[in-house]
Parts: structure tokens; sequence; C-alpha cells
């Protein structure tokens, strides 16, 4: 039996072509995944390595306190990486193979998301200060492009029936990108309410990343109560 993420290359049978004759140049998607994985986990790493340990002995609960604004960021931060990282798992569940062009747009998506720990110990450091308006929209941006570049990377799977095991996986991959430009758009609202409102932006986009992490358990467990016949165990 013939390993469903093996390139034809690897099969040795031909590549598919489009009706023009060109080849698709797929590609395993193990590395897609692999790669994408431990970059991730490696940013989630530094994220918490980005929080201080305060050096005061005696006031040390109330030197925690004053540190709110990394723990804010710290969780924000972790959330969103947290739903890209479940995001790309759902896309590349319905994949059976990557291409060039995917892998590049999956870099893209994985540049602004490693700028996180960044943008993230950024606007932690300036959030209360004259400068916390331009820390926190640069930090709005960070979540923006990294959302946008994760759906497109979606859309572009949804578009090449090539890359899914059939045409149900492709309608899947379809209603999820529509539901993810959801995200972009609020993720780009909260931005620019971060212009005028900083703190209360920042509680936005945990409030907008939490949603998108919880989302689809919610979606599983009403469809499951929408079936007929289905009866609730709880």
């Amino acid at each position: 039996m013939t390993d469903e993420t093996e390139s034809p290359a690897q099969t040795g049978s031909p590549e598919p072509r489009d009706e023009q004759g060109t080849r698709f140049r797929l590609m395993p998607k193990s590395r897609f995944e692999a790669f994408s994985d431990g970059v991730l986990a490696i940013v989630i790493t530094i994220l918490v390595l980005e929080l201080a340990v305060p050096e005061e002995s005696e006031n040390l609960l109330e030197a925690l306190g004053e540190q709110w604004p990394s723990y804010l960021g710290y969780i924000v931060s972790f959330v969103f990486v947290g739903g890209i990282w479940l995001a790309h798992a759902d896309v590349s569940r319905l994949m059976k193979q990557s291409d060039r062009v995917l892998m590049r747009l999956n870099l893209l998506m994985l540049l602004f998301v490693s700028f996180l720990p960044y943008t993230t110990s950024l606007m932690a450091e300036h959030l209360g200060d004259a400068g916390q308006h331009t820390a926190v929209v640069v930090f709005g941006a960070n979540l923006f492009l990294g959302s946008l570049m994760m759906t497109l990377l979606a859309a572009y799977v949804g578009r090449h029936p090539e890359l899914t095991r059939d045409e149900l996986d492709r309608e899947e991959v379809e209603s999820f990108v529509r539901r993810r430009w959801v995200l972009v758009a609020v993720v780009g609202v909260e931005t620019v309410i971060g212009i005028f409102l900083p703190a209360v932006a920042v509680v936005l986009y945990l409030v907008a990343t939490v949603a998108f992490v919880v989302e689809p358990l919610i979606r599983i467990r009403s469809d499951r109560h929408r079936r007929p016949g289905s009866t609730r165990t709880d």
C-alpha cells in the first residue's frame, strides 16, 4: 500500500497535469507539517522565556502584579499561536500532498507568527506609557498578518483539488476559509481600535483568539445535537 503523503515521483506514477498540461509539481506534505510544527513549538517556548522573573523579594507579590501587561501579552500570543497550530492541523488533515507555492505561503505565515515574541514584548513593555498606541497597533498588525497568511494558505488548498484527498475535503477546506475570513476582519478592526483604545484592543485580541479556538468545539457539539435521532449524553 502506498503512503498517501508520497509524491508522484516517489511512487513512480506520472505527475498530474492541469488542462494546459502543466505539471502541478506536487510534494509530500510531511515536510509541510513537520517544519511548521517545529517552528510553532519554538515560538511558544520563546514566548514564555520572555517573561522576566522579578528580582525583588520583600515586595514580590507587588512586583508580580506590576508585570500584568507581560502576562496579558503572553496569554494572547499563546492562544493565538495555539489557534494557528490548530488551524494548520485542520488544513493539513484534509490534504494529501503539498506543492511549491503552498510551501512558500507556509513560510510567509511562519514569518509573521515567529515575529510574535518580539511584538508581544514590545506591547507589554509600553502598555500604559506614551508609546502604547504604537506598540498595540504593531502587535495587532502582527496578529492580523499571521491570520491573513493562514487564511490565504487554506484558501490556496481549497482552490487546488489536486492537494486534497477528495471533493468533500475540498469543500470542508472552503468552509474553513469562510470562517477564517471573519477572524481576519475582526482582528483588523481590533487593530484600528488599538489606535484609540490600546488597552481595550489588547483584551479584544484575547477574546477573538479564544473565540476561534473554541468555536470548532461548539460547532461540533451543535452539529451532533442537530442530527436526527441524536441523544444528549450529559
